[in-house]
């Protein structure tokens, strides 16, 4: 009867026998007192008094013997099936004269799928770049099947569907893999080919492999991947172009209907800087669509070799040591020029003209009189705050003897604050406990090691002493002597916008690799301290410890765009508290898109847009922490006009035949809808349900005894029979 099998009552009470005589001794009282002073009530009353009485001891009896009734409820349900009807771009393509979206329509409109409706519990989802229930609220732009089929699996935790009908193309090109993902699904997939090998000539381009980062005057090689379907006896153009410039171009005919194919170009870029650069197909006659025929992608061009200027009035042993390290390394090449008498063949004037200046990666100082180069303060300054150059300056006797030196000290980390002669004594540099794994400090891995080998190298035998530190200087190492105006600074940096000056008011340090070249060991400590201060100077903001930029410069449309963050200290050690935001302006938008930066962890931050209409947009972007800007940064970015479902339309089975497998499932073609229909088991789905009703423990018993005998009470009370 209703599907209630299997009854059972299990008594929890520790003495029942007990229990039971004590419960018929109250009722048995109850209902002897009861009858004797049964009052000549109307039938209503005494019923309601009657019940009020049953309700009461039936609240007592299951309160004392505190009973366990248990049984089994069956019941019948319908199978439940979700639908997910890809509703990409891809699914507009045109195949015997019908789309792949159509095709789905006349599927469900047949007797056979309207037989399976009414027979089972459907649901319908639609899917491109996401899941939805509304069709109107469909990411077409992008397929993700994986992150579609794990978005439902999660939604149904606890109430799986039987199955998962999945009528799609199978062309997934974003988010997780598909197959992956069914391989941990528990519902079986049904999965029905909506593509078909036949249709019109098309060709696209799928994809470029490139080298991001590319050398002036060096050729490097971009490769295009492209597919095509009924393409056989066509003859393709590929084109890398520039600024609408040629820059190269290679053509080959197609020797099968369908395949995939790539070429390769070569490209030589003539200058640096960044390069917004375009493979393209031209148009062919026949073609189903060109919408998929050209690919942007940016590069950014560097010098093969940074430039190194070398200035000083009289080269001593440490220019003629810095001058082997730039010219044995394979990453810069040196000039060495002598302002003073006597140079002999090395004799050079500093140049005078900004461009002369500004091809120079970085210029090295050596014991300057700022008086003699106050001419050129002009493009030295112009050469920080604008080119980005980086400057080394290394004091010394006639940096010393000149003093102070208004402009000169408005663009050092310190300097002195009255004239000091140069001062000759033996001590070594202390580096500063938050700037040990700055790149020109860090001479070992370990903290505890780069203090032992600071203490332990040759001293510096001279000193230029400056008390003065400007408020944006930013201090290295100081001495180990203690004067009066405390520990004085030996190496310290100042940024100047984009450009960065390093100061070293002791000398010398050639010592360090001439005495353990005499010892039989190499000039690694030496080396290393030279390679950094050069290589932090010179470094870009691609590698910078604090940088904000996007992951690249061209995206295609319904992708998300990407900023990374990151927020390092010169040791590259994540630094605290470090917030930040990114601004999109342009592409025709009346309102500019700001999004923050969210803290991924260890120093790294993004920030995303998702979805944004096609065009060029400018960017601004900014990370600071407690107010304080750490970085700026501002550029360009193209989001393509096209998406990434017309990249490549055609059908992928085998993904499809995969998630069925994967699954438990099987896979069709569209043709075979009726076989996919009659492989579902739809009967109706026979379930059990164990049901235990238990009276242990339970307060609202005593509530209802008490209640029901104060309602008794009450009624009695009124009808004056207490």
């Amino acid at each position: 009867m209703f599907g209630w099998n299997n009854p059972s009552v299990e008594i929890l009470t520790e003495y029942p026998f007990l229990t039971a005589l004590a419960v018929v001794v109250l009722v048995g009282l109850t209902a002897l007192l009861y009858r004797r002073t049964n009052p000549p009530l109307p039938w209503l009353i005494r019923t309601v008094l009657a019940t009020l009485r049953m309700v009461a001891i039936l609240a007592l009896v299951l309160a004392l013997f505190q009973p366990v009734i248990s049984f089994t409820r069956e019941y019948e349900h319908p199978r439940k099936i979700s639908l997910l009807l890809d509703h990409s771009l891809s699914m507009e393509k045109t195949e015997s004269g019908k789309t792949r979206r159509n095709r789905i329509d006349s599927l469900l409109a047949g007797e056979n799928f309207q037989q399976l409706s009414r027979s089972a519990e459907l649901t319908t989802y639609y899917l491109g770049g996401n899941l939805t229930s509304a069709v109107d609220e469909v990411e077409s732009n992008r397929t993700s099947l994986g992150d579609v089929l794990h978005q439902l699996d999660r939604l149904q935790v606890g109430h799986r569907d039987d199955y998962w009908l999945l009528f799609s193309d199978g062309n997934s090109n974003s988010g997780r893999n598909p197959t992956e993902v069914a391989t941990t699904a528990l519902t079986p997939i049904i999965s029905i080919d909506m593509s078909s090998g036949q249709g019109s000539f098309d060709i696209g381009v799928t994809d470029i492999e490139f080298n991001p980062i590319v050398f002036m005057g060096r050729p490097t090689e971009i490769k295009v991947k492209l597919n095509w379907h009924d393409g056989s006896g066509q003859k393709v153009r590929v084109e890398l172009v520039d600024s609408d410039r040629i820059m190269d171009a290679a053509e080959f005919t197609v020797m099968e209907d369908g395949g995939f194919g790539e070429v390769t170009l070569k490209l030589i870029p003539s200058a640096p800087g960044r390069k917004l650069l375009r493979v393209q197909v031209p148009s062919l006659p026949s073609e189903e669509t060109d919408d998929n025929n050209s690919l942007s992608f940016a590069v950014k061009v560097l010098k093969s070799r940074l430039m190194v200027l070398l200035v000083s009035e009289s080269p001593d042993y440490e220019i003629g040591f810095l001058r082997r390290f730039f010219e044995q390394s394979d990453r810069f090449e040196v000039e060495l020029i002598a302002t003073g008498p006597n140079a002999g063949n090395l004799t050079g004037r500093f140049p005078s003209r900004q461009a002369e200046l500004n091809r120079y990666d970085l210029v090295i100082f050596h014991d300057p009189d700022p008086n003699r180069l106050e001419s050129r303060s002009d493009l030295i300054k112009s050469y920080l705050e604008d080119r980005g150059g980086a400057i080394w300056v290394l004091m010394g006797r006639r940096f010393a003897a000149r003093g102070p030196c208004e402009w000169f000290n408005n663009l050092l980390p310190f300097h002195q604050s009255s004239r000091e002669e140069e001062r000759y004594i033996d001590y070594h540099g202390e580096p500063q406990e938050d700037q040990l794994y700055h790149p020109a400090v860090r001479l070992a891995e370990e903290s505890s090691s780069i203090r032992e080998i600071w203490a332990s190298l040759p001293p510096f035998e001279k000193l230029v002493p400056c008390d003065r530190i400007a408020p944006e200087g930013v201090i290295l190492v100081r001495t180990s002597l203690r004067t009066r105006h405390g520990n004085l600074p030996v190496i310290g940096y100042r940024r100047h916008g984009p450009g960065k000056l390093l100061a070293q008011a002791a000398l010398p340090f050639w010592t360090w690799g001439f005495v353990t070249l005499g010892l039989g060991h190499d000039e690694m400590v030496y080396h290393r301290f030279v390679d950094g201060v050069a290589g932090w100077l010179t470094l870009t903001d691609d590698l910078a410890p604090i940088r904000i930029a996007p992951v690249k410069r061209v995206f295609t449309r319904g992708e998300p765009v990407h900023f990374d963050g990151y927020a390092f200290d010169p040791g590259f050690r994540p630094i605290d508290g470090v917030t930040g935001s990114v601004t999109l302006e342009g592409a025709g938008q009346a309102e500019p898109f700001v999004r923050d930066l969210i803290n991924r962890g260890e120093g790294t931050y993004r920030a995303v847009f998702e979805n944004p209409a096609p065009g060029r947009y400018s960017y601004q972007a900014v990370i600071q922490q407690n107010g304080h800007i750490l970085k700026t940064d501002e550029g360009e970015i193209l989001v393509e006009s096209f998406s990434i479902e017309e990249f490549d339309r055609s059908g992928k089975p085998s993904e499809l035949a995969a998630i069925s497998r994967l699954s438990g499932g099987n896979y069709f073609t569209y043709e075979e809808f009726d076989q996919a229909l009659s492989s579902m088991d739809i009967a109706q789905v026979t379930e059990q349900e164990d049901v235990n009703i238990t009276f242990f423990n339970k307060l609202w018993l005593l509530l209802v005894f008490t209640l029901a005998l104060s309602m008794e009470w009450l009624i009695r009370k009124t009808n004056q029979l207490v």
